[in-house]
Formats: structure tokens, sequence, C-alpha cells
């Protein structure tokens, strides 16, 4: 009886008390040594706690964890799909791919959309490890906020200044031939003004060229390609023509027209300055006159 009740309780301890110690931990129990730590491996909970996957436990993206420190610990095992996907754009994550490629669990159409794009292309086919992925334009996937947050690096009024990371570089404009003025020009420009001055409306980046599908102005289906910009151009500005839609561009503008505008915005400012000299003259005019008045010496 008594070699059946022991054989009985080691029977249970090991139903119990053996899966614990290799099931997924949640995130607080890694938050607890990762919190404290330093540099690219340390997670601030607070911000986690806030971000988009702050209910997340850390093995659902970090599926292969290394190291002795991990060892007992794991999550469920990437399938084939995010094993061909982390393979592919390994030249970019070269810390964790698995947990790079593992966004595409939740977000498989956003990621179907990214391989056929141009940066997409330029990551997975061309293996070029200055090409964006997700967490170079959205940020660190612990802090990610919604699209609606200001902080949100994606957010309309901050999207600008994300893409210019990238497109505002010289060493990238050289690589890809693209304008290296292309955020100047656009943060010169009337939308870009009106985006400034925090109209909502004002189009963006992603508005006209698209997101995670976008394609190279060179490609006959690039909202931007050729005639292609009428239909672009008309969701905001309806009955858009060829005419209309050829005169939005980040090119530099022709000289002519360059300094024409200098020259009138130099003549505005010339002729205010100019009346609001005339103006304290003659209050200083009459201020003199009146004085002298009290004076007694004004003829």
């Amino acid at each position: 009886m008594r070699n059946w009740l022991n054989t009985a309780a080691l029977l249970l301890f090991t139903l119990v008390l053996v899966p614990a110690a290799s099931a997924a931990p949640d995130a607080a129990a890694c938050l607890g040594c990762h919190g404290s730590m330093e540099g690219a491996v340390n997670v601030n909970q607070e911000k986690f706690s806030k971000s988009v996957h702050g209910s997340f436990d850390c093995v659902t993206c970090h599926m292969t964890l290394k190291g002795a420190q991990h060892q007992g610990l794991s999550g469920a095992k990437p399938d084939k799909a995010i094993q061909e996907l982390a393979t592919a754009i390994s030249s970019k994550s070269k810390i964790d791919p698995v947990a790079q490629a593992a966004c595409a669990t939740c977000h498989p159409d956003v990621y179907e959309a990214y391989k056929a794009s141009v940066h997409g292309q330029n990551v997975m086919v061309k293996k070029s490890s200055d090409g964006p992925v997700c967490t170079s334009c959205h940020g660190s996937p612990h802090y990610i906020q919604p699209k609606a947050s200001k902080e949100s690096a994606v957010n309309h009024f901050n999207v600008v200044q994300t893409c210019g990371v990238c497109h505002e570089e010289k060493i990238m404009s050289e690589k890809y031939g693209f304008s290296p003025q292309v955020m100047e020009r656009y943060k010169e420009s009337f939308h870009g003004r009106k985006l400034r001055l925090g109209q909502s409306g004002a189009p963006a980046c992603p508005d006209c060229h698209g997101a995670h599908d976008i394609k190279s102005p060179k490609d006959p289906a690039s909202p931007v390609a050729g005639l292609n910009k009428i239909a672009t151009c008309g969701k905001c500005h309806s009955g858009a023509t060829p005419k209309f839609v050829a005169a939005i561009t980040h090119q530099a503008p022709d000289p002519v027209a360059h300094f024409t505008e200098i020259a009138l915005i130099i003549l505005t400012v010339s002729v205010f300055l100019f009346i609001c000299l005339h103006v304290l003259l003659d209050i200083y005019a009459d201020i003199r006159d009146r004085l002298l008045r009290k004076g007694g010496k004004h003829e």
C-alpha cells in the first residue's frame, strides 16, 4: 500500500511540476531581468505595458530563446512559413530574425503586401542590409503605439520624419537614385506646409505612395507612376487632369520659377517693412509735434 502511494505521489509530481518547468514564462518574469539590464536587451516595463503588444508574453515573438539563462523556457515553435521568412530577412535582422518574422503571425496580409513592395524586395531578394523591415518604421516592437497616438512613429504627423530617416540620407539617395532633397521639397510644398500647420487632411508620404505595399515610382503599378497620379491626386482633388498632376513633384523647381518666388518673397517683405517704418515715422512726427505745442514752440 505504501509503495502504491509513493508511486502515485511521484506520478502527480511528474504531471504537475515538469510541465510547469518548461512552460512559457509570462512577460513579468522576463522583465524581472530585462527591465534592469542596459543596452539593446533593456525593456522598460512601464512603456511596454502601454504599447499595443503590452498584453503579449515575450515568447509569442521570441520563439527561439538562446543562452543558458533561457534554458527550460520555450514558446510555440516557429512553423515553416515563419522559418522561411526569418531566413529571407536575416540580412537585416541579424540578432533574432525569427522574432522579426513573427510579426506575420498576427499581420499576415501586411507581410504579403510588404514582400511585393520595393522595400521588401530590397531586403528579401537583394539581401540589402539597409532596407527597412517592420521595426525600421514602427520602432521597437516593445514600445509600438497605435497609429492614432502622437507618440507613434507612423502617426500622420510623424510619418514624414520617419520616412526621412532614410530618404534624407545622401548615401541612400546616391545608392538608390532618388533626389536627396526629396523630403525638403515636400516640406516646402503646399502639402508639407499644411501638414506642418496641423492640417489632418494634408497628405503625408503614405497617402500618395502607399505604405506596406509601396512601389518604385518607375513601377507601372505605383500610384505615382505616370497617369496613375490622376487617380491618386483625384482622391483629394476631384477632376484632376494630366496638367494638374504634372505640377506635383518632388523634383527641384525650375530656376526661373525658383528665383521668381524668392524675388516675390523679398518684395512682399520689403513692402511690409516699408509700411511699418512709415507708420513708426508718422507716430514719431505726431508725438514730436504734440510735445512742441505743449512747450509753446510751435508756430
